[in-house]
C-alpha cells in the first residue's frame, strides 16, 4: 500500500530519470487538465469527456494538447 507521497515521489523519480511524469489514471487526469488549463472555454466538460473516454479505452487524450498516453493503473512493480 502506497503512503501519500508515493505518487509524488514516482513523479520526481520519473522528472530526474527524464521518463514521462503522467499521472496515475483517468481521474488525475482529469484533474490535471482542468488546473493545467483554466482559462480555456469549456474547460471542466471537454476534460472530464477525455477522462471519461479514457476510462473505457485506457488511453489519456488531451483535449487541448491532443498528446496521449497509455494510463498507468499500477503504481507497484510486477503489474
Amino acid at each position: 500500500m502506497w503512503k501519500s507521497g508515493g505518487l509524488v515521489t514516482i513523479i520526481a523519480l520519473s522528472i530526474a530519470l527524464g521518463l514521462p511524469a503522467h499521472a496515475a489514471d483517468c481521474s488525475a487526469n482529469v484533474s490535471a487538465c482542468i488546473d493545467a488549463n483554466k482559462n480555456k472555454p469549456n474547460v471542466v466538460a471537454k476534460c472530464q469527456a477525455a477522462g471519461q473516454r479514457c476510462a473505457s479505452t485506457g488511453v489519456y487524450v488531451g483535449p487541448f494538447s491532443g498528446k496521449s498516453y497509455q494510463v498507468n493503473n499500477c503504481l507497484r512493480i510486477g503489474c
